[in-house]
């Protein structure tokens, strides 16, 4: 009872600031739910029209929301369910993997429609990232999806043996649209920043300005230039965020890469000799396409929560990790990246990154599947 209203309170905040929408969903094939995370399924599948649901306060269907008010003890799957029978969809698609309302569409006898996942973010450990799911069932019954394209084996060996899908291991869907090469051309360092604009500057995350300092230094020493891709996006202010470096980096020749479109940070990692990452997906994914890239805890917490590779375990330090951001490890990582041979890297970091990110280029796996169910030729599993 306590958590049905506390649902309520969720939809009654939620229904007073969003726009109503007086007209039924239209009909399509392929749903794909959450627009914020549409990108890039509503590029890959434009041809065939897919309707993209709205779930982020955007909208609410009036139509939709009416229909599921004899179910409102179900909660937000009650809506779904409603607006999904409206649409009348082959297939059910989303990248908000993470939402575990998502997991129980299911739920219903005799459905005839397909439901799949897909992993858009680095997930640490189950009870971090989708606690629901640790429970044998959920509010509305079993957890139960057709589909998790997930980013390796990882992630997968997480999930509770109660809860039923078929895994396929894709990597992700916005890195895949890149193929890696070493060719000569490669020039500079890339870092992908950790820095939050909603968090203030004593928390973002704790002061690391004496371990950015360090990296600094080594890198100034390289002559090598140093580019920071920037968390902030363009149509935003960039300013608080090159400000916050600016404290620190003063030896190297660095420059803040703003984000300028939904893959233009891949696109400009592309040009680099080495990527240095603190905590990121982006991270993971550059190790998937095969660049170089090394892991440095710079931040205290980052050295429990989000050790290079959790939710498996590779130890304190490695050949291109480390949990130490001394200026002599930091300078081991970078000194590494640079000079190990192609054949000694593919030793050392193949294994795994087999198991966290895989690579498929051209989301073919997603686009068999997707396509296998549209068109009514997808094998029985």
């Amino acid at each position: 009872m306590k958590s049905f209203l506390q649902f309520l309170q969720r939809a009654l905040k939620y229904f007073r600031t969003t726009r109503r929408v007086w007209r039924r969903p239209p009909r399509a094939n392929l749903l794909i739910i959450d627009r914020g995370t549409a990108s890039p399924l509503d590029e890959i599948f434009a041809h065939h029209d897919p309707h993209i649901m709205e779930i982020r306060g955007e909208s609410v269907n009036m139509f939709a929301l009416l229909r599921a008010l004899p179910k409102i003890h179900l909660g937000a799957v009650a809506y779904l369910e409603a607006y999904i029978d409206f649409v009348k969809p082959k297939l059910v698609l989303s990248r908000t993997d993470n939402n575990h309302t998502l997991w129980q569409l299911k739920r219903r006898p005799n459905v005839t429609y397909k439901v799949a996942l897909v992993q858009n973010g680095w997930r640490l450990t189950v009870d971090f990232e989708i606690p629901a799911l640790l429970s044998s069932t959920g509010p509305c019954g079993d957890w139960e999806i057709d589909k998790l394209f997930a980013f390796g084996s990882a992630w997968v060996s997480q999930i509770p043996s109660h809860v039923l899908f078929t895994a396929e291991l894709n990597g992700s869907s916005k890195a895949n649209h890149f193929l890696f090469s070493r060719k000569s051309g490669k020039n500079g360092i890339g870092f992908i920043s950790s820095y939050r604009p909603a968090v203030g500057k004593s928390q973002n995350y704790l002061d690391v300005s004496v371990q950015y300092q360090f990296l600094d230094r080594k890198i100034g020493k390289t002559g090598k230039d140093f580019f920071i891709i920037a968390n902030t996006k363009k149509s935003d202010s960039v300013w608080p965020e090159f400000n916050y470096y600016s404290e620190s980096f003063v030896k190297s020749k660095w420059k803040l890469l703003s984000r300028d479109f939904s893959l233009s940070s891949y696109q400009k990692l592309q040009s680099v000799e080495c990527v240095i990452v603190e905590s990121s997906s982006l991270g993971y994914e550059c190790l998937g396409m095969g660049m170089r890239v090394g892991f440095i805890a710079f931040r205290p917490q980052h050295r429990q929560d989000r050790r290079f590779g959790k939710p498996l375990e590779f130890g304190e330090k490695g050949p291109f990790w480390t949990n130490d951001p001394s200026e002599e490890e930091i300078g081991r990582i970078l000194d590494y990246l640079l000079n190990v041979s192609d054949e000694q890297w593919e030793r050392d970091s193949g294994w795994i990154r087999d198991q966290l990110m895989v690579h498929d280029y051209g989301n073919t796996k997603i686009r068999a599947y997707v396509e296998g169910v549209l068109t009514d030729s997808l094998e029985s599993k």
